[in-house]
């Protein structure tokens, strides 16, 4: 009788073991789809013969350098890759087009020496979080991307974009991080941009727009972060802003901004810093800005 109890028990640490290696393994297309994404990168190190799935738990705020990150909790079927990761790896190829062919993913982060642009394919994706920023992207930023409306965050700081801000962008109503900073970007906001409700973080630094900061920001009632330092903007700071009631952060410094400011900004309850340096504002300081810490 003990004989056979520990047969059985060896039978069923086998089978779980067997099991176990069957859930924990790549989906075999999603391997190829993998492998195309690195000849496109110029990833070297990744092949067939080895686990490519290095994590099951996604990192906090894409801060991950090396790492793909897999569910293989999907019944009766095998791992699926939801987050790639691979930042200061010096990669020095193109955005891959690849990244259609893994249809569970969600979260995508590429910093490094990449060139060209963002690849038409990548719309037909399901995508949370896009970061390809810190790269050497140029053109225009694509319209297409308009039509990933499953991201909640989008940024491409950074690179060498060019051109006016597409419209389509506004199509994007799950947005609520979106950072444009650090490229060559021109032109007026787009009214579509009113449709993003749901933002949070607002970053434009570093562009050449022109215009105004237009009124229609008071449509972000979400915003806690508003940074446009040295975007271009001229014109009177918008008295909509004082509609932002969440807002904590806001940065308006070296732009070209003129006027005088609001004496009455009591809808900025949740204000902790502000910064104004570098413009042509006039007039006095209103007793509002003392109550805070701002600069």
């Amino acid at each position: 009788m003990s004989s056979l109890l520990v047969l059985m028990l060896l039978m069923f640490c086998m089978g779980a073991i067997n099991l176990e290696a069957q859930d924990l393994s790549l989906a075999p297309d999603e391997v190829e789809a993998l492998l195309e994404v690195a000849t496109q990168l110029g990833k070297k190190g990744w092949n067939r013969n080895m686990k490519l799935c290095n994590d099951t738990i996604l990192p906090p705020k894409l801060e991950a350098d090396n790492k793909v990150v897999c569910n293989c909790s999907f019944p009766g079927e095998p791992c699926h890759v939801i987050g790639i990761y691979l930042k200061r790896q010096d990669l020095d190829g193109t955005l891959p087009k690849a990244i259609e062919k893994l249809p569970h993913l969600k979260h995508l982060s590429l910093a490094n020496y990449l060139s060209g642009n963002i690849p038409p394919e990548w719309a037909n994706t399901k995508l949370e979080t896009l970061s390809v920023g810190v790269n050497r992207l140029t053109g225009k930023i694509p319209s297409y991307l308009g039509r990933i409306t499953t991201l909640s965050y989008l940024n491409i700081q950074d690179n060498m974009f060019s051109g006016t801000v597409p419209p389509e962008l506004g199509g994007l109503v799950n947005l609520e991080n979106l950072t444009l900073s650090g490229n060559y970007l021109t032109g007026e906001l787009p009214p579509a941009l009113t449709n993003l409700t749901g933002l949070k973080e607002l970053r434009l630094s570093g562009n050449n727009f022109t215009g105004r900061i237009p009124d229609f920001i008071r449509s972000w009632k979400q915003l806690d972060t508003l940074e446009i330092q040295a975007g271009g903007f001229t014109g009177p700071i918008p008295s909509s802003i004082s509609l932002l009631t969440n807002l904590t952060d806001l940065d308006l410094s070296f732009n070209r901004l003129n006027g005088s400011l609001p004496t009455n900004y009591d809808g900025l309850k949740s204000l902790e810093k502000m910064y104004l340096t570098r413009n042509m504002l006039t007039g006095p300081i209103p007793d509002w800005i003392d109550k805070r810490d701002t600069r």
